[in-house]
């Protein structure tokens, strides 16, 4: 059981950081008919379900969402992947026509994918696709590219498409009007919403992270109220992710710790008990200096086979050199 301590302020530090990827997993599961009335354009569809995206190959990779929607009598697959920068290894293209190929494999349905690209000056090379114009072996794949500096960030507080608000900071400012005043209007505007407070609290702590993307998180600190923290379920969540990664990580220091002391301990008893004990005693400030498990093993298994001490030490000066 992990007891976590309860904060009075938003902790910079707690911010997992993987805090991209969560925030807009996270809002497409709570508000998935505005992020698809948002990327299709289209209001005449019916969600069905979320879609099993992760697909074995050499590596597990877990897509951001695949949605199963009915358009008109056909079923069809909603692909989003939302991308904080360009993609490199391998590039976008590739990487998402891998993806897809993949997908159709799974479920032989028709997919329309789209890529949405969070920082403004991302995706702006991205094709929306591959074609290869050979006779006979054509192959074609395209999806929509979708950059969020591109769309009005306004219109997501004229219309009821509350999902959109984490990301509207990173849309494109009223005319005359800089980035940083716009992230500060989005977050007032967030603030007046009519909603619950804990809904409304959500979508602040969303809206403030995603803003990270282009501000500083502490220059935008005063977006951020204890209230709104208390009340917001995504942060909480984030102190037990974050809380849990810190406990993993513990326990693997632990146990290399343990592995280090059992193998000094190891190391000592043998020189203890083949050479002089003073002589031995004057290396053990030394000995425990060393952080490399492979290298105790290997002045361990030194020490078994030679007969003089200072075979010993040739050997080890010899390891500490890399010779």
């Amino acid at each position: 059981m992990i007891y976590l301590r309860e904060q009075a302020k938003f902790d910079y530090a707690s911010l997992p950081h993987n805090k991209y990827d969560i925030i807009t997993k996270d809002t497409i599961k709570t508000y998935p008919q505005d992020i698809l009335q948002s990327v299709l354009a289209r209001t005449d569809f019916t969600f069905l379900e979320f879609v099993d995206g992760e697909f074995v190959t050499v590596d597990v990779r877990q897509t951001d969402s695949l949605i199963k929607v009915r358009l008109g009598d056909e079923i069809v697959l909603i692909h989003i992947e939302f991308q904080v920068s360009d993609s490199t290894s391998p590039d976008m293209v590739r990487r998402n026509v891998g993806y897809l190929g993949r997908c159709y494999e799974m479920y032989g349905l028709p997919i329309l994918s789209h890529v949405v690209y969070l920082r403004p000056t991302a995706g702006r090379n991205d094709p929306g696709g591959y074609i290869q114009e050979i006779s006979g072996h054509r192959f074609i794949v395209e999806y929509k590219v979708i950059r969020l500096i591109e769309l009005e960030g306004e219109s997501v507080f004229e219309t009821p498409n509350i999902g959109l608000v984490p990301f509207a900071p990173l849309m494109k400012p009223p005319d005359g009007m800089d980035k940083f005043q716009w992230a500060v209007q989005c977050n007032e505007k967030a603030k007046s919403l009519s909603l619950s407070s804990n809904v409304r609290s959500d979508l602040i702590v969303s809206q403030w992270v995603m803003s990270g993307l282009i501000h500083h998180h502490e220059a935008i600190s005063e977006f951020i109220q204890e209230g709104i923290v208390q009340e917001s379920s995504v942060y909480q969540h984030w102190l037990e992710t974050t809380g849990k990664e810190r406990y993993q990580e513990g326990l693997q220091e632990g146990k290399e710790l343990g592995a280090r002391q059992n193998a000094i301990e190891s190391l000592y008893g043998v020189l203890e008990h083949k050479f002089d004990s003073f002589a031995v005693r004057m290396l053990i400030t030394s000995l425990v200096e060393i952080k490399d498990i492979e290298v105790l093993k290997q002045l361990l298994n030194t020490a078994l086979e030679v007969e003089e001490l200072d075979d010993f030490i040739q050997k080890w000066n010899t390891l500490e050199n890399g010779q």
